[in-house]
Formats: C-alpha cells, structure tokens, sequence
C-alpha cells in the first residue's frame, strides 16, 4: 500500500476501497474504557468513512473526525445522519500539527487504523497530549506486525512501536481486539 499523500489516498477511497470495519470488540472496549462524560468531547484522526465517528457520536460524544483525504469525508459526511454530532474536517494531523482544530482539548483523542501512518509521531504525540482534558483517555487502534503478512507491514506496528507510544503515560494498558492492539493511554506524565 504504502500511500504517503492526500492524492493517493483519495484515489483509495474513490475506487472505493475501505479498511475493517469498526468491530464488536473495539466497541466493547470503547464502552469499558472510553464512556462518553457529560459533553464529551472527541477527536478522531485519520476518521477515513466515519465509521468510527458515527458510533463515538451514537454514545454521547460531539466528535471532531479529522482526515487528509477529502474523498474519504465526502463519502463519510454522506453517511452520516444530521442529527449525529459530527464535524468532519480536512486536517493533516502530521503536516498541520493542533492548530486549527475545532476545539481547545478532547475527552478522548483516538486513531483507529491509522497510527503507522503518522511521520513525525513523537511530535504528534507531544502536541496531543496538550490537548487531552485532564482525565481524559488517548486510544491507539492498530494492527501489529506479528498479525499481518510482510507486504502490509506498513500498515502495522513492531512491538517495540507500542512500547514507545507507551511511554511517558501514567496509566498504559493493551487489549486484544479480535487481532488488533487495543492501546489505552491515561494521565501523560
């Protein structure tokens, strides 16, 4: 695969091509360990269809769905309900850093498939975490090396990436979700 701009990316989503769909698993998860506070708010970046941002919505949260690929928000604003409380927005999370986004700082802060994808990821990370509420949670939805074929490594992770993206955390827990490393972040030290 190895899409590095928005163009390919784009040429992805309008031959209609789609990654997993958000599964029973991650939703149970979401329900365990990311419930929707009183006017949460959350941030999806790299939302590609909103799948993800349709359901964070469907649980109590306003969600703000980022992606570079305006095909992939076209096709995700066309499928999604108005009465849903989801803003999506043509945003380079690598290239355009936080400014910009719609708010000031999130209850939860999530990337579903899309990690491996981020260039710079420890800025990334470091501009993020000021933007997470205090107790709020930073969720890492990735497949991992060991799971997937060598010519799709680039969608993964190795094992010693999920030990970065731990770091710095007060709280760090991983779950399985049917295959997918399920990374829950709370309290950035």
């Amino acid at each position: 695969m190895a899409y590095t701009t928005p163009d390919e990316w784009d040429a992805h989503y309008t031959n209609g091509m789609k990654f997993r769909q958000l599964g029973d698993t991650e939703r149970q998860l979401l329900a365990a360990h990311a419930r929707a506070p009183e006017k949460g708010l959350a941030l999806d970046i790299g939302c590609g269809l909103g799948d993800l941002a349709r359901h964070l919505a469907d649980i109590g949260y306003t969600v703000d769905a980022i992606d570079f690929a305006p095909a992939a928000l076209t096709h995700a604003q066309d499928h999604t309900p108005t009465d849903l409380a989801v803003t999506y927005l043509v945003h380079d999370i690598d290239r355009d850093g936080t400014d910009g986004l719609p708010h000031p700082a999130y209850d939860l802060i999530i990337f579903r498939l899309s990690w491996a994808f981020v260039r710079d990821r420890t800025r990334v990370m470091n501009r993020l975490r000021e933007r997470l509420r205090p107790g709020g949670t930073f969720v890492v939805i990735t497949p991992t090396a060991a799971n997937v074929p060598d010519d799709r490594r680039d969608i993964a992770l190795e094992e010693e990436e999920l030990g970065l993206l731990c770091e710095g955390w007060h709280v760090a827990e991983r779950h399985d979700a049917d295959g997918l490393a399920f990374i829950l972040l709370r309290g950035p030290a």
